[in-house]
């Protein structure tokens, strides 16, 4: 049987390079060999030089990007087809060339050479595009920041010197007051005061003060757009966009200083348009009649093109984040035989209206003291006797070693298993599963391959970096959290604390200490280190059954929906709850399209608003409640596109977080944002309610929230390696060690779970109050854990049956 689907495997393999090759040219063949040459600019192979992705923002990170992307978009494979191919195997290709270096590359023969290569290529230039689109983005708003900066000490200034200004304003009224009282002549007054000198020159101090108009930070910068000349020319060189006609002008300036760069000229025709530049700016731009500030104009024209391209009116070509919205959809033909969404908008609105009109005239009746303005904090209802009998029941479970417990997890649920070559697929064997242990702790504690084989005997550094790039790709560490997840489903004990039903999301701040594009200062936290935010996924059985790493300033909200549809686990979610930063309008919007019951923490929800469909006069009562009539007419007209939206998300066609990253940030003349918004509004009210005039809804939330705090501490705990700091650039390779430490989470809370079915099985005989705080009672616990040390994996050692109970002299 291996043999025979070795054979398939091989031939389907062999068809697919095939399609890879048939169009390829000798021109075409000549330039992938040459990515084998030494780059001398480098002293390394071009093919390591494309790989070699800088982590700083600025002039230089872009230039040799730019360089990068010119080499790949020369060799002319956006010309080869892969539209056919399936979109998960030839990312699996992108990442097998990825892995390989020249020398590896040279071992094969020159079909699989050049279809890795391509494939690899073709992927990479994506990226490297959506890289130039990232450092563009940090380098304009680092000039923001320090404009701003910048514009708030000059307002400190003029305040300062605006106060001196009036104390010698309200000593001239007095001098003049004297002077008409007394019959004198006013001037003289003037003089005892303040020399008539200074007054003239206090004067002209006052006009600057009162005279210049507010431009905001802009005006604050000009001198940055020299900075900016390092790269952009280089940037209209290599991008390529597209626009809306709204957007257009943006365009046409940015062809303007295309042609300004290539003629040498140092001036703006006096007649170009400067129909792209706000009202605001419009000063700067053109001081006076006849006349353009070149460096303003380009400052305006780059803020503007990246701000464009964030609302979706300008796509990028060639890139995978910033093409144009509808090239993720699915055609609305193929919008079929969902069991969640709505088929018309008439289907979806006659239940909502009916919904939430109830719900406001139920509201309208509540006693006024159950309002949003008087929600209190609810007191906790978890009976003192719980930690009690928590404390028994850990007394009973025996002590262990991390290590052993990783390998006795391993032995009830094989998810070593799962950690399958990436090139071959073979599956480990005795001896590469305790590399793979020891991988998962170096990764997951962050404590680094190195260190790690340090304290690790007979087992090297370069068996674990062997395993870290060939075993540890996204695809394996998704199918062992799910085997770990599933595994606990079906553990009888897990009953006492959820069905599997609900689930909740939360995110953990974790500082970079690397340069790093994806790394940002977080104004919300008291230090200034940057960072990068894990958001996880929980389940009500106490695991964690997705991960993802975004930029710490990225909305929680955009990834919630991603935890409900992709973790592949047997999980039958119904019920999501979050934090306030994983909720806005449109995932309200976009979870009730897609069947699930989105249940947030609302913080400060006295400024939450509520909307109805009916004219807000038809719930008299509540006249100081709802903020507005729902505009269903822009959600009608809309709504096709909303169902393509859902429906493409819904079926994997696109992730939901870059889709609803997209929505989120496009411009408020969207009107397919805006119909999403209003769709979400429907819903949200509705929940709000329920929110409001519930409290046991508001203690589930709490209660849920509770378990991805008690996972997240878990999770700081085991983190600790080079000072619970991500050591790498690319959010790639943040992720690995993310879902490293899902994988060892989701091994404790089953280790737990088993012993602790042990233990209650014991105390239950002699003490069955233990049932009744069973629920209370959490598999979150590491006290007799031990985590540091010499890390030992015999995979002998694990007894055959489970560990002894600690029930000696108990």
């Amino acid at each position: 049987l291996e043999d025979i689907i070795s054979r398939c495997r091989d031939k389907a393999e062999n068809n697919l390079f095939s399609i890879l090759l048939c169009s390829l040219t000798d021109i075409q063949i000549e330039k992938l060999e040459s990515l084998f040459q030494i780059y001398e600019e480098t002293k390394i192979t071009k093919l390591a030089w494309l790989k070699d992705i800088p982590g700083k923002a600025n002039p230089e990170s872009f230039m040799s990007i730019c360089k990068k992307v010119e080499v790949i978009a020369s060799m002319g494979l956006g010309t080869i087809n892969v539209s056919h191919i399936n979109r998960n195997r030839f990312l699996q290709l992108a990442r097998l060339g990825e892995n390989y270096d020249a020398y590896d590359f040279s071992r094969f023969e020159l079909e699989k050479r050049y279809s890795l290569l391509i494939a690899f290529l073709v992927n990479h230039h994506q990226y490297l595009i959506d890289q130039l689109i990232e450092i563009n983005d940090r380098i304009l708003a680092s000039i923001k920041r320090k404009g701003t900066r910048d514009s708030q000490e000059q307002l400190k200034e003029k305040g300062k010197l605006a106060t001196k200004k009036l104390e010698h304003y309200a000593s001239l009224i007095d001098a003049l007051h004297f002077a008409k009282d007394n019959d004198s002549n006013p001037f003289d007054e003037i003089e005892r005061i303040m020399p008539w000198e200074d007054l003239v020159q206090d004067g002209e101090e006052a006009k600057k003060i009162t005279g210049n108009k507010n431009h905001g930070y802009l005006e604050m910068v000009r001198n940055k757009a020299n900075y900016l000349r390092r790269y952009t020319p280089m940037l209209l060189r290599t991008l390529s966009f597209k626009a809306t006609p709204a957007a257009n002008p943006v365009l046409m300036a940015l062809t303007q200083l295309t042609d300004l760069h290539n003629s040498g000229k140092r001036k703006i025709p006096a007649d170009t348009s400067t129909d792209f530049v706000s009202k605001k700016w419009k000063s700067l731009v053109r001081p006076e009649e006849g006349k353009i500030d070149r460096s303003y104009y380009e400052l305006v024209a780059f803020t503007e093109l990246k701000n464009n391209i964030r609302s979706g009116d300008i796509s990028v070509e060639g890139s995978m984040i910033h093409r144009n919205i509808d090239d993720y959809l699915v055609d609305l033909s193929a919008c079929i035989d969902s069991e969640t969404i709505p088929d018309t908008f008439e289907d979806y609105l006659k239940d909502r209206e009916i919904i939430l009109d109830l719900q406001l005239q139920f509201y309208s009746t509540v006693d006024k003291r159950i309002s949003r303005a008087n929600l209190k904090k609810l007191e906790k209802v978890t009976p003192s006797e719980a930690e009690i009998y928590r404390k028994k029941l850990y007394s009973i479970i025996p002590k262990i070693r991390l290590s052993d417990l990783l390998i006795e997890v391993d032995s009830w649920t094989n998810f070593s298993q799962e950690f399958s070559h990436d090139s071959t697929g073979k599956p480990p064997s005795e001896q590469e599963r305790k590399i793979i242990f020891a991988a998962l702790l170096g990764l997951g504690m962050n404590i680094g391959l190195e260190k790690m084989a340090q304290s690790t005997p007979g087992i090297s550094y370069s068996q674990l970096a062997n395993a870290k790039q060939w075993r540890f790709y996204k695809e394996a560490l998704t199918r062992a959290q799910s085997v770990l997840v599933n595994y606990q489903l079906k553990l009888p004990v897990a009953d006492f604390w959820g069905e599997g039903k609900t689930t909740a999301s939360d995110g953990m701040r974790v500082p970079v200490g690397v340069s790093a594009l994806k790394s940002d200062v977080n104004p919300h936290y008291k230090s200034m280190e940057k960072g990068a935010t894990m958001i996880r996924s929980i389940n009500d059985r106490h695991t964690t059954h997705h991960i993802e790493v975004a930029s710490t300033n990225t909305r929680e909200a955009t990834h919630t929906l991603d935890g409900l549809l992709y973790h592949e686990t047997d999980l039958d979610i119904e019920e999501h709850f979050t934090d306030t930063n994983g909720y806005s309008d449109q995932v309200f919007g976009m979870t009730a399209l897609l069947g699930f019951d989105f249940e947030p923490r609302i913080r400060n929800i006295k400024k939450s608003q509520l909307f109805s469909i009916k004219s807000p006069s038809y719930y008299p009562n509540l006249s100081e409640d709802i903020s507005g009539k729902i505009n269903v007419k822009i959600i009608e007209e809309n709504y096709d596109e909303i169902k393509r939206i859902a429906y493409s998300i819904q079926t994997g066609k696109v992730s939901s977080s870059l889709l609803l990253g997209k929505l989120g940030s496009y411009a408020r003349k969207n009107r397919v944002a805006l119909a999403l918004r209003e769709l979400g509004r429907i819903e949200k009210s509705i929940f709000m309610i329920d929110y409001i005039t519930d409290s046991e809804l508001r203690r589930r939330i709490t209660h849920g929230l509770n378990k991805t705090e008690a996972i997240n501490a878990l999770a700081r705990e085991l983190f600790f390696g080079r000072r619970g700091k991500f050591m790498e650039r690319d959010i790639r390779r943040q992720l690995q060690s993310a879902s490293a430490l899902n994988v060892l989470i989701n091994a404790i809370s089953i280790w737990n779970a088993v012993y602790l079915q042990a233990a209650y099985n014991y105390l239950v005989k002699i003490d069955p109050e233990v049932t009744k705080y069973m629920k209370h009672v959490s598999p979150i616990n590491w006290e007799h854990i031990t985590f540091l040390g010499e890390y030992k994996f015999d995979l002998l050692s694990i007894p055959k049956h489970l560990r002894e109970l600690n029930i000696k002299n108990k």
